[in-house]
This record gives C-alpha cells, structure tokens and sequence, in this order.
C-alpha cells in the first residue's frame, strides 16, 4: 500500500491525533501491521491493527490483548518493544471495536526469510540464538513464557540486531494454567515442545525446547521433524528421536550434536534449565569446547574382606592371623591367642554382609518395582464410547481413562448440538496413557435456515441476524417498492425460510423506496386510477381535460411523469383527457325592410338567368361583396 492509496474501511489516517498511518508492512493470521509516523516522538513505528473479520471472535481479542499486556511488562533490547494499545471505535464500515498496539518499528528480516535466502555458518547461527536465550532469559525471569518460539518470530535487523516478537500466545507462569483449560494445543508444530504437544502445562523450558528446534533449523536448514500434518509432527515430538545435525549436513561439526540432543530432551528435567545455559555451551562449541554431561556420581565404599589392609584403607586396625601348618587349637605360643579380637572382626564382616544382602534385595525390589510401573505406565488403554455424550461428562470419562483430552467442534446431521460425536482415534482402539485423545462436539446440522423476519428490517440489522444465524452475506441489490422504506430487505436469494448449509452467502435485496409508473395510456379514468393507487404502486392520479379534435372524448393520450419513470410513492402523476373542441357559434341574418325587398327582387331580375344572388352569409362572410344601395352608385 503506497501513500497515495485509500485506507481499508474503518481505519483512520489519524489513530489517537498521533499516529499517521503511511503504508501496510505486514499482514498476519489475525491482525495487520502498519507503518506509522509518531508526531510527539517524531519516529517510525509499527502500528498493529486487528483484522475487522476477526475482531467479533472474543479468543482472538483476548490473545491480542494478552500479546500487549505480556510485551509491555518486558524490556530488553532483543524483544521488540510495545509503546501504546488502545481501540478505534466502531464505524459504519466494521461494526467492532478494533483494539491496535503500538510497537517498535524494526527494519530487516524475519529468521524464517533469512534462513529461505541466505546459507547460514555456524556462527551466525550461535549469535542468533544468544540473542533468542537472552530474550527468553529476561521474559523467564518476569515469569512470561512465550509458547511460541519459531523463526517467523524473530527479526535480524539490517543492524544485525537480534528481535523476539509475537508474544500472542504467552502467558504468564501460572501452576493453575494448564494447556488443556483451553481445549486447544497452542504452537506451531513444528517447534512447540514435547509437552505442547500432548496438550500439558507447559514452563520456561518448553520455551528452551523451542530454542533448541529454531537452532537445529539454523545448523540444518530445516526443523528437526516434519511431516504431511500437524498432527503427525506433534507425535515425532513425543516418541521419536530427531537425526543429529551433522547426519543431516555433512558441513555441521558433530560437536553441537551432544547439546542439540539434551536441548531436544522428551523430558523437561534432562533439558538445560535455562535459556543462558544452552547459549553458553553453544558459545563453548563454536570455540572447540566439547560438551559433556555431568556424570559425576558418589564413589561406592566397599569393605574389603579378605587379604591384608591398614586402616587408612579399611577404617578398621585389623591384624591378620599367623600362618602356621598347624590346626590353631593345639598350636602352642609364647603369648596368649587374642580370639575375642578374631570374632569380633568375623561377627562385623557377618553383620555387614547381611546388611549388603538386604540392600541388594531392597535395590533390586525398587528396580523391579519400577520396571512393573514404567510397563503399567506404558500398558495401552482402550479409548471409551463417548457419542451422543455431553462435553463434560465426555472428557471426565477420557480423563480418567489417563487421556489427555484435546476439544474440536464440527457439524453433524445425526448428533445433537453440545453433543459428543466421535474421538480420534476412535473409540476402541488402544493407546498410551496420557496421550492426547480429540474429542469432537457437534454443532448441530450444518444446514441453516434463513431468518423469515428479515424482510422490512435495515440492512445493519439484517446483516447481524445473518451473522448470528451463522451465515455470511453476499451480493446487496436493490428494487423498487411502495411499501418498504429506502434500503431496507425486500428478501433475500436464496429466499427467506430456504436452508442453506452454514457458512453460505445470501445476498439481500433492498428497496430502492420508489416505484414505477404504470402506463395508463387507453384507459378509462377509474381504470387508470385504480391502477395508480393500487397498493403496490401506491401513486395518486391528477386528471386534467384537454380540448383536441386527434382524440375521441375520454381518451387519455399523455401522463406525467411518463411510464415506466420512476417515482416516490404518493407522488402526483399528472393525465391528460381529450374533449371535442367546440364548433363556433353563426351570427343571426336580419330581416330586410319592404324598400329592400324590392329592390332585392329587382336586383334578382335583373341578374343573368341562372345566376342567384349571394345569401347574407356569404355576404357577411366576405366572400362576395354586398349589393350597392341607392344613391351609392355602382
């Protein structure tokens, strides 16, 4: 997005009267990341907006918040740093509050661009996992563990600087938090921990875990499980031993393999148990420093039994027997035989090698013992039947069965909605204990039945009763209509009261708020009057009476508006009728006198025979003219 393109509706230019949105810079699963110019401080820095579609799903707000409030408690130059949150009200365009954060803005590349483009020595990748522990280290120690460790996560600067960003899914340190409280394993597969995985709490040292795959990714160019899904990955995370780097790149020094092995640990006890901890025997490695185990153990005392000892060697001053060929009871001395001394050393040996004896066998009951557990503990458990179950009852059951318990919601004809539907894998089949078990609820018949009431609602309301019926809206037309108000819902395509599968657009037709004029052209008056105000059209007829001789009388020859105009309902529409024009009155012809007759009858004698004279009418009409009186001359 450059300058000079238009905003996504409902994002201001201006957030908070000093924030300047310039350009989009990133764009992620639940929010966007904007480029923005800070006016008090007069800096760059990124604004991070949640998404419209996603701000109606109270989770995603919550992880977004969780994400503000984790990295605000945090500071330290390899975390990307937040400088303000807060929410842009709704608007007309998006109906939710988005919440937005205000961050560091960090120029460069993410590790995961980096390790696409770039081939990666040995010591960039210990300096840029120093980088990642000493982030870890400074959240460990304000009790935040991220959960989410992975190379998209972390910027190199074009510094060279090392970024941990994303703490959307960190949490603080909490024994009571466990994974399973959310039904949901959080992470990306393939870096989360073997206890992520099986859906358990999880501490600083899944973090280190996560560390440790992010480094073996930076050694190897690839993590050290993959596989064709989440699912399968997650599994080789629980019971599956990763190949050493320097099996998987001959250019890897096999003196790394001891510390990725104990980083990789299934259990958290043999890991390093701390972030500092595993970058120092990486800083050792790079400089030749082999690792190793602490082996050190308590050197066992043993008493020695036969042969001659001084008592720096026995604790004891014991002093051995003379040798003679003779049986000691007839032998004879000079000096008295010291038996007392002899038993008491015999009685010792005897005590002690009973109490040996009796350690042996305690040693050896608690070896067996221990083995019989580990085999009960490993023994495979039979999944139980759990359909048509409720979602408590159903994951107490698979919980005292030793599972854990992972909840997904999908649709389905056959079981009731809140209802337990299946498992995977499914019931019967035989499992670990403390694997972790899906359990899936249903949410009803995925068909969905188009509100009938959304008809003469406005479009806001009928987009949310879509919303609420779990159904999306698509094409919005419109059309004319007398009884509906200007953009409100006509109906809806597919028609009211269909069923639809969940998730399907409808499209909404909305009333223009006018009509088309009828066209009453050869209709009679009370015809064309009913046809106006009929009550879909809704309009009002104005007759006016027009003189015509082209028309017969009562004939309506022109309206205004025209047909098939449009208009507002009780608009007037003016129709013109024909009447006859009326025929000119003729003037009365007076009666001649006595002296006018006459000369009318001379006149007419003297005329050429055959010839009439004109009528006073022709005469008054100008087309001959009048006779000369007497005296006038001709």
């Amino acid at each position: 997005m450059s300058e000079v393109e238009e905003l996504p509706p409902g994002l201001p230019r201006m957030i908070s009267d000093r924030y300047e949105i310039e350009s989009l810079i990133g764009r992620g699963g639940m929010a966007d990341v904007y480029l923005a110019l800070d006016h008090v401080l007069s800096r760059k820095v990124a604004v991070k907006v949640l998404r419209p579609d996603t701000a109606s799903n109270p989770m995603v707000v919550n992880r977004f918040r969780r994400e503000a409030k984790a990295v605000a408690a945090l500071s330290h130059p390899n975390i990307v740093a937040v400088y303000d949150t807060g929410e842009l009200p709704a608007a007309e365009q998006q109906h939710e509050r988005l919440p937005f954060m205000v961050m560091e803005y960090v120029t460069g590349k993410t590790l995961k661009q980096v390790i696409s483009q770039d081939a990666i020595d040995a010591e960039f990748a210990v300096k840029v996992t120093r980088g990642v522990c000493e982030a870890l280290d400074h959240s460990h120690a304000n009790n935040v563990v991220h959960r989410d460790v992975k190379p998209a996560n972390v910027m190199v600067s074009d510094a060279g600087h090392v970024k941990l960003m994303d703490f959307g899914i960190a949490r603080a340190l909490d024994n009571s938090a466990t994974m399973t409280q959310t039904a949901a394993v959080v992470g990306t597969a393939q870096y989360f921990s073997p206890e992520q995985a099986r859906g358990e709490q999880v501490d600083f040292r899944s973090d280190i875990y996560s560390a440790g795959c992010l480094f073996y990714e930076l050694m190897t160019g690839r993590p050290p499980f993959t596989g064709d899904s989440p699912v399968s990955v997650a599994y080789q995370h629980v019971g599956e031993i990763p190949p050493a780097p320097s099996e998987v790149a001959q250019d890897v020094d096999p003196i790394y393999d001891p510390i990725v092995a104990k980083v990789l640990s299934k259990e958290r006890d043999d890991r390093f148990q701390s972030a500092g901890a595993f970058a120092a025997a990486l800083e050792n490695a790079l400089n030749g420093i082999e690792f190793h185990e602490d082996q050190s153990t308590p050197a066992t005392y043993t008493l020695p039994i036969y042969g001659n000892h001084d008592s720096t060697e026995s604790g004891f001053a014991a002093q051995a027997a003379p040798m003679t060929t003779e049986h000691p009871v007839f032998t004879t001395h000079d000096e008295p035989v010291e038996t007392t001394r002899h038993r008491t050393n015999r009685g010792l040996i005897v005590l002690l090698s009973l109490v040996a004896l009796l350690a042996v066998a305690i040693a050896s009951f608690l070896v067996i013992r221990s083995i019989q557990a580990d085999a009960e503990k490993r023994a495979p458990v039979a999944i139980p039947d759990v359909k048509n179950m409720s979602e408590d009852d159903a994951s107490s059951l698979l919980r005292d069965a030793t599972f854990n318990v992972r909840v997904e919601r999908e649709f389905n004809e056959d079981v009731d909605e809140d209802k337990a539907t299946r498992t995977d894998p499914s019931s019967g089949t035989q499992l670990a204990k403390e694997s972790t078990v899906t359990l899936y609820i249903s949410e009803g018949s995925e068909q969905r039945t188009i509100p009938k009431d959304l008809a003469n609602q406005s479009e806001t309301a009928a987009r949310d009763a879509l919303r609420q019926a779990g159904l999306e809206v698509g094409e919005v037309t419109r059309e004319n209509s007398a009884t509906i108000p200007t953009d409100w819902v006509i109906g809806t395509s597919p028609e009211l009261g269909a069923k639809v599968k969940a998730g399907s657009e409808v499209d909404l037709i909305l009333s223009t708020g006018k009509v088309q004029v009828p066209d009453v052209s050869g209709m009679s008056r009370d015809e064309a009057q009913k046809a106006l105000e009929a009550e879909d059209v809704g309009l009002k007829a104005q007759f006016v009476e027009v003189e015509t001789n082209d028309y017969e009388e009562g004939t309506l020859f022109t309206q205004s508006p025209e047909a098939s105009e449009e208009a507002a309902p009780g608009d007037l529409v003016k129709i013109s009728v024909a009447i006859p024009v009326p025929e000119p009155t003729p003037s009365e012809t007076p009666t001649p006198s006595p002296s006018e007759s006459e000369n009318s009858d001379d006149s007419e004698s003297e005329s050429p025979s055959g010839t009439a004279s004109p009528s006073p009418s022709e005469t008054q009409q100008g087309k001959l003219p009048p006779p000369a009186k007497p005296g006038e001359g001709n």
